[in-house]
């Protein structure tokens, strides 16, 4: 589907109250009605939580500079990647004094980030241009994440977070009601993304699911402090029915990346479908 279609249905959808636009947007994405009576599917069963859940801490927790100081208070500033500054408007960056590597993230929203590894390849009034466009964006409406709501426009640069060999793997953990069930291993995101899904125990095999990408086609080594990480992420999903907590482990130092309530915003296929069932079970709503 090309751009200029995706905005016209975009806009055209955008006319729907939340439950009818998530329910047409879930069939587009699933090829599927989604169950919000009885749900048995992890997706049909998030989306009721997105429909009905209205926690005021999360509007603090998806917020990228309001969670700073949650993350402050739960676990230390020790877990945060240092921060360069937040702003609103690219106008306001002076990029001169930027450090040669940096992250740039819209502070309200996922997948809108600038990841910068050496400042001299990077068009900083192309950048600036694209951030002006996302500042526009209405993260809510895009959504309907009731949590976005009203979330104040600006982004956050902090400095650019990575190991010795010059790698940074995400570590997800899908928790449910303050217990981790499952780990992700994202790599690659910003080339060949690939991603393995694997217990919380860390075994040697990956499960044998698909979520969105390819699984990852090399071993993937335990970190050695992967307990204190399963123990940060239990703590920081305590008093949510589900969040995913993402972290690194760079050379054995744990950062904190985000938490996410609904991946792929309810639409991402968990392939083949009986883990869709087998995770759903996971989730008591």
């Amino acid at each position: 589907m090309n751009e200029r279609i995706k905005y016209k249905l975009s806009k055209a959808l955008s006319l729907f109250p939340d439950r009818q636009y998530c329910t047409l947007t879930f069939l587009l994405k699933n090829g599927r009605l989604p169950d919000l009576k009885n749900p048995v599917y992890f997706n049909d069963k998030l989306l009721f939580l997105k429909l009905n859940n209205h926690n005021p801490v999360m509007k603090k927790v998806v917020d990228k500079y309001e969670v700073r100081a949650y993350i402050k208070e739960k676990l230390g500033e020790e877990y945060l990647a240092p921060l360069i500054g937040v702003y609103s408007d690219p106008k306001e960056v002076d990029f001169e004094k930027l450090p040669n590597k940096f992250a740039l993230k819209l502070a309200s929203g996922s997948q809108y980030n600038i990841i910068c590894q050496d400042k001299e390849k990077l068009d900083w009034e192309e950048s600036a241009n694209k951030l002006t466009k996302w500042l526009k964006l209405d993260p809510y409406m895009r959504t309907r994440e009731w949590q976005y709501k009203g979330l104040p426009s600006r982004f956050v640069i902090e400095e650019y977070i990575e190991d010795s060999q010059g790698n940074t793997y995400d570590y997800k953990f899908w928790c449910f009601n303050g217990e981790p069930k499952l780990v992700q291993v994202d790599t690659d995101r910003f080339g060949e993304h690939k991603r393995s899904m694997f217990d919380i125990n860390f075994n040697d095999k990956h499960l044998d699911v698909k979520i969105g990408h390819e699984n990852i086609d090399k071993p993937i080594e335990k970190p050695k402090n992967y307990e204190r990480m399963v123990e940060i992420a239990s703590e920081l999903s305590k008093g949510f029915p589900f969040v995913r907590v993402d972290l690194y482990n760079l050379d054995g130092k744990i950062y904190f990346g985000e938490m996410t309530f609904y991946p792929g915003n309810c639409n991402e296929k968990i392939e083949p479908i009986k883990y869709e069932k087998i995770i759903g079970d996971m989730l008591s709503i």
